[in-house]
């Protein structure tokens, strides 16, 4: 496993931070044996199943005013303090 800032990103607003895997029969990651596995159907869906997962949360987003509202505050702040480009 891998370390990431998600924590710190699901304090400002809704996250999800999927763990994906499909069967590679033990290749190791970051090697060619397990590349050649990228393209296989358990692949696929476990794409497809993160894909659906991420979906989720934004339905959940959109459908809670509060949480929604939130999100656009701050999407809305972000952008009044951004420097014009030019």
């Amino acid at each position: 496993m891998a370390s990431t800032d998600m924590g710190n990103v699901s304090q400002a607003l809704p996250a999800l931070h999927p763990t994906i895997g499909y069967d590679t029969e033990g290749a190791r990651h970051h090697t060619a044996p397990f590349a050649r596995y990228g393209d296989s159907p358990g692949a696929d869906r476990a794409v497809i199943d993160a894909a659906i997962a991420l979906a989720h949360v934004g339905v959940e987003l959109a459908t809670d005013t509060e949480q929604r509202k939130r999100c656009l505050d701050v999407l809305a702040d972000r952008r009044a303090q951004r420097a014009p480009l030019g």
